[in-house]
């Protein structure tokens, strides 16, 4: 499997984590009218996401660049952490507002606020997705559920979309998919 340089991925990373303009998904006036079911759906993936106390899988990941990774994604309300397989020796953790980047085959350590940041979206504890989070769509299928969420003040921040697996109203995270504010976009796909 073949890469770009290291330093495009992770400029890519940190790209695509990163704040700033319109987001087509997201463009408008900041609040979106959701059907009964739809709000139903949405205290569901609520009560998911407050509901686990740590979650841990594999993952593998699209940069914006067309750059892959891969390794073990930890999660539990108000912290995410990727410790990378691929590219080895790269690690990130996110929490208390913050993320931070390590690379341990250069020493080089990254610090950045996720204030303006779709992927702070799903780290405050516990989750509420009103309020300052607006759901922009939800999109149901045959065992599928997929929640899109924005910052209510700033839409143009970032777009942070869940995928779900609904098997008899049972849901368990398949991917997220997060555009920035340039419209580039990272994939994330959880295995298991």
């Amino acid at each position: 499997m073949s890469a770009p340089p290291f330093l495009g991925r992770r400029a890519a990373l940190l790209l695509s984590l990163s704040a700033a303009t319109t987001v087509a998904a997201c463009a408008g006036s900041g609040s979106t009218a959701l059907s009964p079911a739809d709000q139903a759906d949405v205290a569901r993936v609520e009560s998911y996401l407050n509901g686990l106390s740590t979650f841990s899988a594999g993952f593998s990941q699209v940069w914006p660049d067309g750059g892959v990774g891969e390794g073990i994604l930890t999660y539990s309300p108000g912290d995410l952490k990727l410790d990378y397989t691929y590219p080895r020796g790269l690690s990130m953790k996110a929490a208390n507002g913050h993320l931070v980047l390590r690379d341990d085959r250069n020493g080089s350590v990254t610090h950045m606020g996720l204030s303006h940041n779709p992927l702070g979206l799903l780290l405050a504890a516990p989750i509420r997705l009103s309020g300052p989070i607006t759901v922009t769509s939800v999109l149901r299928g045959p065992e599928f559920l997929q929640v899109s969420l924005a910052r209510t003040a700033m839409p143009s921040d970032g777009l942070l979309t869940l995928q779900f697996r609904d098997h008899g109203g049972a849901l368990a995270l398949q991917g997220l998919r997060l555009v920035d504010d340039r419209r580039r976009t990272t994939t994330f796909r959880i295995q298991g």
